[in-house]
């Protein structure tokens, strides 16, 4: 009898072994809230993350997006009372994006609102990851205060920076005749977009995103490709320079 036991007992983890490596070999996505404005729901920048993360073979990204047009760190923290969204669920992940001028026009505001926004997603114990914007296309000279604000910005709270900005104005540098920006001069086309995601992509989990299709933001394989090593350049260079 006991034998008969033991052998229903192995017969029934025998059955169990597959259910069990399929659960190992299917990670818990990445949940990543994305607080911010047009320049994040643009082209639906979360969705072209998700997508780049699924090409590569990376952890799956399942994102949530909160983002007003024209919204900045103090007007999320005022009005949209993100700090309660931010706490409701156990984030891997908070993006947090301000108004495409605070850099430059509200700069003082930007890091009083942007450190309390950090604030709420540490106690969380998740990434704060800050979407550095890019500068218009008619004042390309304006990036280096942008950069400067939100490395400043991360560097104060220990947070990180997902450089888009510097991989903009890389990427506009090596082909002066590449368009990243709409006709308004300031949000991204779908290759803008595409460069912000890869940078996004190499930031999340330190891997470069060199031989990712181009289709998910209606890109050729071909264009895409020196985006994507812009990208990481910028990324790896900004690790070095930790």
């Amino acid at each position: 009898m006991k034998r008969l036991h033991l052998s229903v007992r192995l017969a029934g983890l025998i059955l169990l072994l597959p259910l069990l490596s399929a659960r190992a070999a299917d990670p818990q996505p990445l949940k990543v809230f994305f607080v911010g404005n047009s320049y994040t729901y643009g082209n639906d920048l979360p969705k072209l993350i998700a997508e780049l993360a699924k090409a590569g073979g990376q952890r799956p990204i399942e994102f949530e997006k909160h983002t007003p047009g024209g919204w900045s760190f103090k007007k999320h923290w005022e009005e949209s009372k993100v700090a309660d969204k931010i706490g409701a669920k156990k984030w891997d992940i908070v993006v947090l994006q301000n108004h495409s001028m605070g850099a430059l026009a509200a700069r003082d505001e930007m890091m009083e609102y942007g450190k309390k926004l950090a604030a709420e997603v540490q106690k969380q114990n998740a990434r704060t990851i800050y979407f550095m914007t890019w500068a218009r296309q008619n004042k390309p000279e304006t990036q280096a205060d942008i950069t400067k604000a939100y490395q400043e910005l991360a560097r104060d709270v220990k947070a990180e920076t997902a450089p888009v900005g510097l991989a903009w104005e890389a990427a506009l540098k090596a082909d002066p005749k590449r368009e990243l920006h709409v006709k308004d001069m300031s949000h991204p086309n779908k290759a803008g977009s595409y460069l912000a995601a890869c940078v996004f992509y190499a930031v999340i989990y330190h891997k470069s995103p060199e031989g990712l299709p181009g289709k998910p933001a209606d890109l050729t394989d071909e264009a895409a490709k020196p985006l994507q090593a812009i990208a990481w350049q910028v990324v790896q260079q900004q690790l070095k320079d930790k």
